[in-house]
């Protein structure tokens, strides 16, 4: 599925409803695989406001068994 125009909200409601997961049963399974407690106000922002990290976003496939893939699919243009 290419997803590179897709922003953070779209991309997390994708991934939720794959995982028949909601955001706190996230936000508690995140703090159990890094220790780190997110507040779902601050996650809720961070995703509307597309500030969602890298490392965060990974930490989140992993968590609901995904993996994060590159793939060419033209000669890049600079």
């Amino acid at each position: 599925m290419d997803i590179t125009e897709w922003n953070n909200d779209e991309i997390m409601r994708l991934v939720m409803a794959k995982g028949h997961i909601t955001q706190k049963i996230l936000l508690k399974g995140l703090e159990n695989q890094t220790g780190q407690i997110i507040p779902q106000s601050t996650f809720s922002c961070k995703i509307r406001r597309n500030a969602l990290k890298l490392e965060e976003f990974q930490n989140i496939c992993k968590l609901l068994g995904y993996s994060v893939n590159i793939e060419r699919i033209s000669e890049g243009q600079i």
